[in-house]
This record gives structure tokens, C-alpha cells and sequence, in this order.
């Protein structure tokens, strides 16, 4: 036991293996740390409503967060995480495209 310690230490000390992720499970779980939530409600966006903003977004144009969020801001939704390490370690970009519909 205190062998597989001792390696598991060294591992994440030398920069291998992120004590982060090994925390939350993986990406599945670091992407389920942010959601956009209606203003008036407090409901989490449907899968539909995402779903509608990128075909609106992508229609014969490549894919933008900004007009992303602003198809979602302009419909009452707000950029939310349920965690800080999620703007400053996993997504600081994404959160920097999103921040302005907060």
C-alpha cells in the first residue's frame, strides 16, 4: 500500500498525471460544471433550446461561442459553473468567450 503511495505521489508531482482529473472522473464530468440557467426560472437549458441556438448560429457560418451566448442571453439564459476550478484550471477560455453573458 504504501508502495502504490508512494508511485501515485511521484506520478503527480513529476506533472504525469493531473490530481484534477483524477478527482472528477474525466472530461465527461468537467463539461457537466457549466450549464446555462433562465433567468426568471432557474431551470437549466433543454438540450432543445441549445440545440435550436447552434443551427441558428451555424446556419452557412462556422460555429461561434460568441453568437452562441447571444442567442442564449437574448432567450433569458445566463452562463453559470457549479465549480471555480472550472473558469480557472479545465475552461478558462470558454469561460472567457461566455463571462459577457453571466
Amino acid at each position: 500500500m504504501k508502495k502504490t503511495i508512494l508511485i501515485l505521489s511521484l506520478f503527480i508531482l513529476s506533472g504525469c498525471v493531473d490530481p484534477f482529473l483524477l478527482s472528477y472522473g474525466g472530461s465527461h464530468l468537467i463539461h457537466n460544471m457549466q450549464y446555462w440557467e433562465h433567468i426568471d426560472t432557474k431551470e437549466e437549458a433543454s438540450l432543445k433550446t441549445k440545440n435550436d441556438c447552434f443551427d441558428k448560429v451555424t446556419q452557412n457560418n462556422p460555429f461561434s461561442r460568441d453568437k452562441y451566448g447571444q442567442c442564449l442571453y437574448e432567450q433569458g439564459y445566463r452562463f453559470r459553473t457549479n465549480n471555480l476550478l472550472y473558469c480557472f484550471w479545465y475552461m478558462p477560455e470558454k469561460c472567457k468567450d461566455y463571462n459577457k453573458f453571466r
